[in-house]
């Protein structure tokens, strides 16, 4: 009859629900590249290491580099995650409990993320209060030995121009929802010239649905699928058909600033399969790293 059906996403089981999908198309060498250089730098380092992930949805990212760098435990590690939405950052903490806290272990949380000031009146001995955003709305920060996560609620990219340096600056699938140049800009403005950056999943203008139901349309169902889900990144991204993925490539070969030590595919493959859902890695690519800075997109 033409009526559309509308229905209301639940954000946060999604970002659940992709995370295996996220440990797939993770591209293995620029991933591990990371990995190698966050390990080395972490040993080189005296004091803590400080490390800023934008855009850090429910701490998927925080829990792979717990699970994948465990030497990074061992010393004092501060981690901001920035994210806009509250929702995301309330099931972070129980997405860090179930992950990272081990038996006997106790996860310690200050909540002040509804608070009137947000925090900033209320910081215990154990928080590192000059990381914590002035800005924005409130703060958790989930304490676990030597590591300290705070969960930021406010805008990433404010955040990270806000004249703080971090050791490691990390977005994942993200970059093509905003503009890639000033992205870029704010991202770089909280790195020093032994800073890491680490950019994965980023959207490329290509993308297949599988079967098709051409009987839907005469133009066929998943081409319109396709078109209009292109032309939506296009909207956000600011491109015609967004392309970030190459686009972020050519902005840091371009640039004297970071260098491109790695770079590869990070396709989300998902095939279904007698009930099952199938990810399949892609197979990664390494140039040779030249230039200043470490940047891993």
């Amino acid at each position: 009859d033409g009526e559309r059906m509308s229905f209301e996403l639940d954000y946060t089981a999604y970002l659940r629900a992709k995370v295996a999908i996220d440990d797939e198309a993770l591209n293995k060498r620029v991933y591990g590249s990371f990995i190698s250089h966050l390990e080395a730098l972490s040993v080189l380092k005296s004091g803590p290491l400080r490390i800023l992930e934008v855009a850090g949805g429910i701490g998927t990212m925080i829990v792979r580099i717990c699970r994948d760098c465990p030497s990074l435990l061992e010393k004092k590690v501060c981690y901001d995650l920035v994210d806009v939405k509250k929702s995301n950052l309330r099931s972070a903490t129980e997405y860090l409990r179930e992950n990272i806290v081990k038996e006997g272990e106790n996860l310690t949380i200050f909540d002040y993320l509804d608070s009137a000031d947000g925090g900033k009146e209320q910081f215990g001995s154990s928080i590192d209060s000059h990381y914590v955003s002035s800005r924005g709305d409130g703060y958790i920060s989930c304490v676990l030995g030597d590591l300290q996560v705070n969960l930021i609620c406010s805008d990433g990219l404010e955040h990270a121009s806000q004249n703080r340096i971090y050791d490691a600056v990390i977005s994942a699938a993200f970059l093509d929802l905003v503009d890639i140049d000033s992205a870029v800009t704010d991202l770089t403005s909280a790195m020093c010239e032994s800073s890491l950056m680490y950019l994965p999943i980023n959207f490329d203008g290509v993308t297949h649905f599988e079967p098709d139901v051409p009987e839907c349309t005469e133009e066929g169902f998943a081409n319109v699928v396709e078109e209009r889900f292109h032309r939506a990144m296009g909207s956000t991204s600011g491109y015609s058909r967004s392309q970030t993925g190459r686009k972020l490539m050519r902005s840091f070969a371009q640039t004297e600033e970071v260098s491109l030590d790695s770079f590869g595919s990070s396709s989300w493959t998902v095939f279904p399969y007698k009930g099952t859902a199938l990810a399949k890695s892609p197979t990664p690519y390494l140039p040779k790293p030249y230039g200043r800075k470490s940047s891993l997109t």
